[in-house]
């Protein structure tokens, strides 16, 4: 067992004033051995200091690249967290939003994961019933764990599924879901993805398998 821990204050900032989901955090961090631990923990309570003080982060803190690629990963995207909590500290909700679109997400690299769990604004003048599509694997489906990101267009939810990252297709799935609004926790307004967030462990009023992997593949044979 390991016996090097993450530091306290490093450990309340990720989980309170990021709201970073610590099972998929921790996953990343104890895949590493505990020199290196010590190593990113020394470099994390840096981080931590400086962000709460410091009017040019990148000057007081430098990128880490003497590790191996997974290392520097890891020490690059808690850099940018960390940045971001030094740029947006005066509002949490920017903050949120801006961790949880942060570019390396949708690029493929590892990346913190962040619950939102709280409306980020108010929709009680949307429709109170929405229909959302996401691109899964079907045990996400099959257990009824869904992750908080859906979009209102099916296309989108197609590319996630079957053509974005080196999955094994044949397990993907697209979901059809109906939703409450009061299960909103954030419409990104995005023109291209049509993303919305939801609150974490909603109920869907309805929910199916909209497309398997075969069932695309023959619409795109048709």
């Amino acid at each position: 067992m390991s016996k090097v821990e993450l530091p306290p204050a490093v450990l309340d900032c990720l989980k309170n004033d990021m709201q970073i989901e610590m099972e998929h955090f921790f996953k990343k961090y104890d895949s590493f051995d505990d020199s290196f631990k010590v190593i990113a923990n020394k470099l994390l309570v840096d981080m931590l200091r400086v962000s709460k003080k410091s009017s040019s982060f990148n000057k007081d803190v430098s990128l880490y690249e003497d590790g191996t690629h997974e290392q520097n990963e890891f020490m690059d995207a808690m850099f940018d967290c960390f940045k971001l909590f030094n740029e947006l500290q005066s509002s949490k909700i920017d903050l949120l939003k801006r961790i949880y679109k942060h570019h390396s997400r949708s690029e493929g690299y590892w990346f913190p994961v962040v619950v939102i769990s709280k409306p980020l604004a108010s929709y009680l003048n949307e429709p109170t019933e929405f229909i959302l599509y996401r691109g899964c694997y079907l045990d996400e489906y099959s257990n009824k764990d869904y992750r908080q990101s859906w979009t209102s267009d099916l296309d989108t939810a197609k590319r996630f599924a079957f053509i974005y990252g080196d999955y094994n297709k044949n397990n993907r799935v697209v979901i059809k879901a109906k939703v409450k609004s009061t299960d909103i926790a954030w419409i990104v307004g995005s023109i291209t993805e049509h993303e919305v967030v939801l609150l974490p462990d909603f109920a869907p009023i309805e929910d199916a398998i909209e497309l398997s992997y075969t069932q695309y593949c023959e619409s795109k044979n048709q």
